[in-house]
């Protein structure tokens, strides 16, 4: 029997000022483990450079527009908003897209 391939999500996350090389290498690593701990594998990480935002995120809203993915995975509510607010990027989301939002800090 041939096992299925896991089906492969984005993540997205902001890249804070002062934030190291090193410590965006973690927090994608992390982003990984969320994924496979829910049976995916984590492909393409948008990352938000502050000065540029909301550039990543409309990439990301493009791609899951384009493909149809299961989840998206996310390292903190801190990177999409809050779920009570209508203009935050976790409402717009849910709004424009059907992909689960993944917080990797609940799933670790």
């Amino acid at each position: 029997m041939i096992p299925h391939p896991m089906p492969v999500v984005p993540g997205y996350m902001r890249r804070y000022p002062g934030m190291t090389s090193d410590e965006l290498g973690e927090m994608q690593h992390r982003l990984a483990a969320a994924a496979r701990k829910r049976g995916y594998v984590l492909g393409t990480v948008h990352v938000e450079e502050l000065p540029t935002e909301p550039q990543a995120f409309e990439a990301l809203l493009s791609y899951l527009k384009e493909v149809a993915v299961p989840a998206i995975v996310v390292p903190t509510f801190a990177h999409i908003g809050t779920i009570n607010n209508p203009a935050s990027k976790y409402s717009k989301l849910r709004r424009e897209t059907t992909a689960e939002i993944l917080i990797a800090e609940f799933l670790l």
